[in-house]
């Protein structure tokens, strides 16, 4: 596959990843808002439908990286050039494999999941919820073809469709009549937005989804191998986002799930940039290290992360201040519990940007196993010192938790990344300090009066 070149790529694959980004997390965060002031009468109604939430998103996230990097990876390489039906196949098999796996564990399962985490009423969303999996198969497929061939314009497109749709439908619902917003209804919802979102993802795709499938197993098994370490090293870090809502439900209860997943909205909105530049510097990644070699991957690495450091660092400090404002913006006085939790870890959010570009890099560079192995510790402190913080501190000991395990893991993923590919906290730091330098310049050239001529 011929990857693009220059500036052009990285402002047009930016701009709609961006774009595609924040446009998720608006139409989450109106969502959000109008369930929690206007829908859900208490707090624990928020923390089930935040549980589900999570667990789905979990479910979309590990998939998404067992599909993405595969098809990438395999779509760059020469051999495949004549045969990417063959790849195309594999990945739809993996696909549906893997959505077997978690419907059979949905439909067995589930009211076990159900219990352990104190919420019997998540029984029957988890039942529902097969057929978000099985709408799930088709728009996970389409949208990683699209991200291979870098049309990130058509993937924008169709997660705006999907996200529109859900919260048009909650608006209407909610002016027509209030009372059949429940749970299972608007788990119907999504589903049927996400139905919506499938339709216009195959639109886009309908040029480069091939119809002859191919299926090779030697194929299959070589984007299995390369993939396997990926998949589970997302299910690691998927996990260890949620793992606040998920420790907390299963010890306390679903009430203290709603003040951890306020502080998770606004963590996500300031994951955003994050998220958005790893999407777009994988593809580059595996260029770069095709034909410049670790200087230029570590020249990505170091830049990219200062760039958004040098933005999150202000906001973090914006949010510390004022905490009561931004909760109550998004959810409302009742959850001003969540307060001492969201000043608790906002101030550690600039370390997030490096776990996010690191599992990216050591996929890129041909070091999957490492990172699976990292993540796999990261995710185990996480779960560790949360336990031991609700445990021993309370409904706050997951946010102490959350912030040691956030220094320890980045303490060892800049370890493995010093060594691989020479990663230098100094130079990191000296993009954040170039980043507002370029700020200041560009603010003096739009406020700088031009100079008129007599």
């Amino acid at each position: 596959m011929k990857l693009k070149l220059g500036s052009s790529f990285w402002i047009h694959s930016v701009f709609f990843t961006l774009l595609n980004r924040f446009s998720l997390i608006a139409f989450g965060v109106i969502s959000y808002i109008i369930l929690a002031k206007k829908v859900f009468p208490t707090v624990k109604e928020m923390g089930i439908w935040a549980l589900f939430l999570a667990i789905f998103s979990l479910i979309e996230t590990v998939k998404q990286g067992l599909l993405r990097n595969p098809m990438i990876k395999f779509l760059s390489e020469p051999e495949y050039v004549n045969h990417r039906n063959k790849i195309q196949t594999a990945s739809l098999i993996t696909n549906m494999l893997f959505s077997i796996l978690v419907i059979s564990l949905l439909f067995f399962g589930g009211h076990l999941f159900a219990n352990w985490l104190n919420t019997p009423e998540l029984n029957p969303l988890f039942q529902l919820g097969i057929f978000w999996v099985l709408v799930l198969i088709p728009f996970n497929h389409f949208e990683v073809l699209l991200q291979a061939h870098f049309k990130f314009k058509a993937i924008f497109y169709g997660y705006f469709c999907r996200q529109g749709l859900f919260l048009l439908s909650l608006i209407v619902v909610l002016l027509l009549d209030k009372s059949a917003l429940t749970l299972v209804n608007l788990a119907k919802m999504q589903i049927l937005s996400l139905l919506c979102g499938v339709l216009v993802l195959a639109f886009f795709t309908r040029r480069y989804f091939y119809r002859d499938f191919q299926t090779d197993k030697k194929t299959l098994l070589k984007m299995f191998h390369f993939g396997k370490y990926i998949f589970g090293t997302n299910i690691f870090s998927a996990f260890g986002r949620s793992a606040d809502q998920f420790i907390s439900a299963g010890l306390i209860s679903a009430n203290v799930v709603a003040y951890y997943n306020v502080v998770s909205r606004i963590n996500n909105m300031m994951d955003v940039p994050s998220i958005a530049i790893a999407d777009v510097l994988f593809p580059k990644n595996v260029e770069a290290m095709a034909n410049s070699g670790i200087e230029k991957v570590r020249y990505y690495f170091e830049r990219m992360v200062g760039t958004i450091i040098s933005i999150l660092a202000p906001i973090s400090l914006i949010i510390f201040i004022i905490p009561h404002f931004f909760i109550m913006i998004l959810a409302g006085s009742k959850y001003y519990q969540a307060v001492p939790i969201l000043q608790t870890v906002i101030l550690f959010s600039f370390l997030r940007p490096f776990s996010y570009q690191f599992g990216t890099t050591m996929d890129a560079i041909g070091q999957p196993r490492v990172n699976f192995w990292v993540n796999l510790l990261a995710m185990s402190l996480n779960y560790g010192f949360m336990y031991l913080g609700l445990r021993y501190f309370g409904w706050m000991g997951a946010a102490y938790g959350a912030v040691v395990s956030a220094v320890l893991s980045f303490l060892m993923m800049y370890s493995v990344l010093n060594k691989t590919i020479g990663v230098r906290l100094s130079a990191t730091f000296k993009y954040v300090g170039l980043s507002y330098l370029e700020m200041y310049h560009g603010f003096l050239k739009i406020f700088k009066p031009e100079n008129v001529n007599p």
